[in-house]
């Protein structure tokens, strides 16, 4: 028989006791999910930032003028406020 793993959000009181049961039953495992901590985040950032290919000051700057411009266009398009 192959397992399946599925993440379940329990809503209720109700929902949990019946898990509760079906694992006394035996029919299924509960597993409480592992919290990752603050330096496994770091780390799994570092090394996918490592994978990555660094970014050109030219691509930054083209990033940062695409920005404003976007944003100054989007201040135009408010409609103005009645005074």
């Amino acid at each position: 028989m192959k397992l399946e793993t599925f993440e379940v959000d329990v809503t209720s009181k109700e929902a949990k006791a019946l898990l509760k049961q079906l694992e006394a039953l035996g029919i299924i495992r509960v597993r409480p999910k592992k919290a990752r901590s603050l330096a496994e985040v770091i780390k799994d950032i570092q090394t996918r930032a490592a994978k990555l290919t660094p970014i050109t000051e030219e691509e930054i700057m083209a990033e940062v003028k695409a920005a404003r411009k976007q944003r100054s266009h989007a201040a135009s398009r408010k409609p103005q406020a009645r005074r």
